[in-house]
């Protein structure tokens, strides 16, 4: 039992030298929309934990494996009719999450460990989780048909952004970065986000 236990921490070990070049991680905050079919519009604002795992990190390029967890609220209203005119309206407050597994190229800036840049970029895609909640998830559909949405979904996601280096040695670097996610179950939702990072 101890030789398969010394085996699996010199494999992990090996595996960590080999891929895991560096950790990074950062903060940020910024804005999604989320459109769905028989649903309004939601706009979400959101707050962003971004770790990351860098890996065969060249001269200025490297890849990474990200899982940036945004957590963001919304305001909703609704308000019933009966014969044109309204009653018993009501606002609410709603509630977003997204935890999507990204695979990025990254240049410049960002992309290795003591790189020296002013500026960078990157670019990737995955698959992510993305739950939306609010009073008002129940809807009908073209034929008449109430429909109840779960308001969870899973589906493909990718983003794009550009990074500029912060500080007399750029160790640190303020990421833009501009996301898409199409959900593939149950409302399917096109998500569409914009956020701001410190990365450390």
């Amino acid at each position: 039992m101890k030789k398969v236990l010394l085996l699996a921490t010199v494999a992990l070990s090996c595996m960590q030298s080999s891929f895991a070049q560096h950790f990074k991680n950062g903060f940020g905050a910024g804005i999604s929309v989320e459109d769905a079919q028989y649903m309004d519009t939601k706009v979400n604002f959101t707050f962003t934990y971004s770790p990351a795992l860098f890996f065969a990190e060249q001269e200025n390029t490297s890849f990474s494996v990200g899982i940036p967890i945004s957590f963001g609220v919304n305001g909703g209203y609704s308000s019933d009719a009966y014969d044109g005119y309204y009653y018993n309206s009501t606002s609410s407050i709603g509630f977003m999450l997204d935890i999507p597994v990204i695979l990025n190229f990254n240049y410049g800036a960002g992309a290795v460990k003591g790189g020296h840049k002013k500026w960078g970029f990157f670019a990737g895609a995955g698959y992510g989780y993305h739950l939306s909640t609010d009073e008002y998830s129940n809807y009908y559909d073209d034929n008449g048909n109430y429909k109840t949405s779960d308001n969870s979904t899973l589906g493909v996601t990718g983003n794009a952004g550009f990074r500029i280096g912060m500080g007399h040695r750029r160790r640190h670097n303020l990421e833009i970065k501009f996301t898409y996610m199409k959900g593939l179950t149950s409302y399917r939702p096109n998500v569409y986000g914009v956020n701001c990072i410190f990365n450390l």
